[in-house]
């Protein structure tokens, strides 16, 4: 008995440690377990002080206090404990109060009796609850119409001092039982509420997971599959032809017309592909980037292709494209690859090259039109690079970074450039994957390192490098990276942009990299999230202080519903992990405000200022 005692009222003084089965056990339980004892002494005080027929309520409680713990251990009916004793709890007070005299004698009885509505709030239905408190008023509203018969009768007077005694161990005793029972239902409240959270949180999750994955595989402009789903639809299949598709000219309708009307253009182009191609339902349609489309076809017949194509294109030049009043004649040029599955791409794109240098619609690609070329000009790059690196024209761009609180540019975003020979600037986008497969990409990363800390050694702006997943594993770079925060002593203004876009599978190496710079003070930024990685798991685990949320979902929040849905979604869970948010591809006043307006922390992009080689 006395270990059951113990055990009930650690539950119930460690809410927080226990489940929510046991705290309802624990609260119904200990009720006849404390207060039937509890009443057999009462009743032997009232006895004392030769109040017989008080004594009577006290003792019929405690015997049926004990029947009712009886009944329990031999059936485990926890609803049978609940309902008698929330009975006896309503009714005995009241009975109490008026043997006693009424409210004069024993107005403090009748605290016991509230009880009864409040565990109804935690016990029963919303509902139910309320004919518990409806009862409780309806005894006090008799008591009051009986007191004064109660008064004119009651002949018995219990001392003063037995008087001040009973006051005390009865408002003690049921404040504290009050307080036990709000304790446990404030307890159950927080437990239903963080289930709720959790199960809002797992719907959040996997809404964002499908959003996730629908918009990493989907063009946002032309709602196509992208790039991404094309590499993984080339996994699934056998034996197919690759057509890739590019408008001729395409840049001139951008300059001529401006951007948005050549993405109208793009998106009427995809929509008469789609419309052309409903006949050939085998036929798979990707865009692959700016006026590149992928078509993959089990056709393998070339005249048969090539029929096909010729028909296309008459099609194309008898309708031009009507957009904002203007007929838009366009031309394509294609080229075909039927080469295995990892080559069908790359061998396409030669043909396509061909193509264009012969002023041909349609080129087939076979041995002439070889990799020689590409392969000429990666050499040619590997040397302009190696030849860069020595003669120190491997230069920093900045990009700087707005807080959209207080409009002003307190962060850049280190970007590497290289000087050619003629002095032009040249981007990553023409040399780091040459870079990458000359084993030059390292170096590269180094002098981007460098570079960045000597730039913002002498002020107090933050700034931004860009590491891959393979620079973090490198024990090397890891080194020369702390050894850089050790001489420079500024790692409470370095952000580490993780750029890596594949899944991360050695999160140990990973992680220790994380709590390392951290140690100097640095933060971790995800860049690109909402593609890659972009697993809300992954970013608690990166330990990430800083989202950087995909560009290509921020250049189609004003016109894509989905594009705003998932960064609303981004934004919400950032707020919740304390994480804050950069919108990349900023371009225009209107997707600035809109962010704002959404909770963005941060916008970079060409509306705020193009990288360049100067902090200002």
């Amino acid at each position: 008995m006395i270990q059951a005692y113990k055990h009930y009222l650690h539950i119930l003084l460690n809410t927080e440690q226990v489940s929510e089965d046991e705290l309802k056990e624990a609260s119904i339980i200990i009720v006849p377990m404390i207060i039937g004892p509890v009443s057999l002494v009462w009743a032997l005080i009232y006895i004392a002080f030769e109040q017989y027929i008080p004594a009577l309520i006290p003792l019929f409680y405690s015997c049926v206090s004990f029947v009712n713990l009886w009944c329990y251990k031999r059936n485990k009916n926890l609803l049978i404990v609940q309902r008698v004793q929330m009975l006896l709890v309503l009714i005995l007070p009241f009975l109490l109060m008026w043997t006693l005299g009424g409210f004069a004698q024993g107005s403090y009885v009748m605290i016991w009796a509230f009880f009864a509505p409040i565990a109804s709030l935690i016990h029963e239905k919303e509902q139910k609850s309320q004919y518990w408190l409806y009862s409780f008023v309806a005894l006090v509203v008799l008591s009051v119409v009986i007191d004064p018969i109660l008064i004119t009768h009651y002949n018995h007077t219990i001392p003063p001092l037995a008087q001040e005694v009973f006051f005390f161990l009865n408002v003690t005793a049921a404040l504290c039982g009050i307080y036990l029972l709000l304790k446990y239902f404030i307890r159950k409240t927080d437990i239903n509420t963080k289930e709720k959270l959790k199960e809002k949180h797992n719907e959040l999750m996997e809404y964002t997971q499908d959003e996730l994955t629908k918009m990493f595989y989907t063009d946002s402009l032309t709602g196509l599959p992208n790039r991404r789903a094309l590499i993984e639809a080339k996994k699934e299949i056998n034996n197919f032809s690759l057509l890739l598709i590019n408008i001729d000219t395409f840049s001139q309708i951008n300059d001529l017309y401006g951007e948005k009307f050549g993405d109208k253009v793009l998106i009427k182009f995809s929509e008469f592909l789609q419309e052309n191609l409903k006949k050939n339902p085998e036929c798979k349609l990707f865009r692959l980037s700016g006026d590149e489309f992928v078509l993959l076809s089990k056709e393998k017949n070339r005249d048969t292709l090539k029929n096909n194509l010729t028909k296309l294109i008459d099609e194309i030049h008898k309708h031009p494209l009507t957009i904002e009043d203007h007929d838009i004649y366009l031309n394509i040029t294609v080229g075909i690859s039927f080469e295995e599955t990892e080559l069908l791409l790359p061998t396409a794109n030669m043909a396509l090259k061909l193509a264009k240098k012969e002023s041909k619609n349609i080129v087939f690609y076979n041995d002439e039109a070889s990799l020689n070329e590409e392969y000429e000009n990666n050499l040619k790059w590997i040397q302009e690079i190696k030849d860069a690196i020595l003669e120190n024209r491997i230069i920093m761009f900045f990009q700087p970074i707005m807080d959209n609180k207080t409009r002003t540019v307190t962060k850049y975003e280190s970007l590497i450039r290289l000087v050619d020979k003629k002095g032009n600037i040249v981007t990553p986008w023409h040399f780091l994957e040459i870079a990458k497969k000359a084993k030059l990409y390292k170096k590269l990363t180094k002098i981007v390192i460098r570079k960045s800390f000597e730039a913002f050694k002498d002020n107090t702006y933050d700034f931004s490098i860009n590491l891959t997943i393979e620079d973090i594993l490198d024990h090397n770079m890891n080194e020369y990276i702390f050894q850089m925060l050790q001489n420079y002593g500024i790692g409470e203004r370095v952000i580490f942009e993780i750029v890596e876009s594949e899944s991360i599978k050695n999160f140990d190496t990973v992680e220790r990299f994380i709590k390392k710079v951290k140690s100097y003070g640095c933060r971790i930024a995800i860049d690109d999230f909402g593609t890659g990685y972009s697993n809300f798991e992954y970013l608690m685990k990166l330990q990430a202080d800083f989202i950087k949320i995909d560009g290509s979902i921020i250049k189609s929040i004003l016109n894509n519903k989905s594009s705003e849905v998932l960064t609303s979604v981004i934004i919400s869970f950032a707020k919740e992990m304390n994480i804050k948010t950069i919108a990349e591809y900023v371009e225009t006043k209107e997707i600035h405000e809109k962010l704002i307006e959404m909770g963005v922390n941060k916008s970079q992009g060409y509306y705020i200022d193009k990288p360049s080689a100067d902090l200002h």
